[in-house]
């Protein structure tokens, strides 16, 4: 329980009342999905739950961070769509076992777009070539045994880095004639998600429904936490738990990391969990994601005013940019995931521990015996 740093899956996951019906209802009728969400806010999780714990969709799961070349990522869909028709490790058989291979594909329904993949893939071809036959390959598949498969592109705002912006319009131009697969798409850059599914101009538009993943809703992840430090007889003050996780926002992993501490330091230590106790648990997780913050902060010192603005947004300080300049700026903080619009000229920190780090005056915090001030 409170697990974190992989997905949640099974009776640990908690139900999104919001939005797991909706998902589930456009699957089941072949509707392709965009989920966009920040990152580490329970997308996979999502995902694994319905897929791999619920089994009942044959898919595809594509993390796009894991393949640095269009090449790669077609052999690695293709590798999956043979798995349906029982042939394993397609692309490796292409260049150990071309004999069995060739054995094995004649025992399938679709022989002929088999020896086309190894013809393509034993030759130096266009890149967009064998992507697109990649799919194809995967709808003839679905069709062969009258299934539909969906295919997962997990962090789909980078598929961009693989070829170019024009790899959009010939994925667009492919997709619209597969009749037996359902694209899901998941994205954590919110702004570039909602440029390439909700702008007139782009090829996707109208494409796929759209769903935002907000954070766990307060409330049940209020229950599902009494009910877990009550199976243990835990004691706790209710309403500064409520307060806890009405303050990390419903974020996926800070709130299961923050609880998980709690959870643990009051079996082990057989402590009660007060307001003291919170304050230690959200300090020792924002100290323990340091490396990471620190990360984002270095990287908003190298852009100009990007620091400056963010650290201002923190601490509640009046913006000192001029109007053009201030809305640029966040504009591109934007669209690298930093902070999210919430109406107009108003803004926030998609990250609830760096904005907690940024209002820290003191450098001294690094050390690990730190107090941190948190309201709650």
């Amino acid at each position: 329980m409170f697990n974190s740093g992989s997905p949640v899956k099974g009776k640990d996951f908690i139900d999104r009342k919001k939005h797991l019906p909706l998902f589930k209802s456009y699957l089941d009728n072949n509707q392709h999905i965009m989920i966009k969400a920040p990152r580490r806010f329970g997308k996979t999780s999502l995902i694994k739950h319905i897929f791999e714990h619920e089994k009942d969709y044959e898919f595809i799961y594509i993390d796009l961070r894991l393949n640095h070349t269009l090449d790669s990522l077609s052999k690695q869909i293709l590798d999956k769509a043979y798995s349906f028709v029982k042939i394993e490790n397609f692309i490796k058989q292409t260049k150990n076992s071309l004999l069995n291979l060739l054995k094995s594909i004649k025992t399938i329904s679709i022989p002929d777009i088999a020896e086309v993949t190894i013809d393509l893939v034993s030759k130096e071809n266009n890149p967009i070539e064998l992507f697109i036959h990649s799919l194809d390959v995967a709808d003839k598949i679905a069709s062969s045994k009258e299934i539909n498969i969906k295919i997962i592109f997990d962090e789909f705002q980078d598929i961009t880095k693989l070829y170019d912006k024009h790899i959009l319009e010939i994925l667009r131009s492919a997709a619209q004639h597969h009749e037996n697969i359902t694209y899901v798409f998941l994205g954590s850059i919110e702004t570039i998600m909602t440029e390439i599914f909700e702008s007139k101009s782009s090829p996707f538009f109208h494409f796929a429904s759209v769903i935002k993943l907000e954070g766990l809703d307060i409330e049940e992840l209020y229950q599902y936490t009494i009910k877990q430090f009550d199976k243990q007889k835990i004691i706790y003050d209710k309403n500064i738990i409520h307060q806890a996780i009405k303050f990390l926002g419903g974020h996926p992993e800070y709130s299961a990391k923050v609880l998980q501490t709690l959870y643990i330091n009051a079996t082990l230590e057989k402590i009660s969990i007060d307001e003291q106790a919170i304050i230690d648990a959200i300090s020792f997780r924002i100290i323990e994601n340091r490396a990471y913050l620190d990360e984002i902060i270095s990287k908003l010192k190298t852009k100009k005013h990007h620091f400056e603005v963010v650290y201002e947004m923190a601490n509640g300080i009046e913006h000192t940019l001029d109007s053009a300049t201030l809305y640029n700026t966040r504009v591109l903080l934007e669209n690298i995931g930093v902070i999210k619009k919430i109406e107009k000229g108003q803004y926030e920190i998609v990250d609830i521990f760096l904005k907690v780090l940024l209002k820290q005056h003191d450098d001294a915090m690094v050390a690990l015996d730190c107090r941190l001030y948190i309201e709650i």
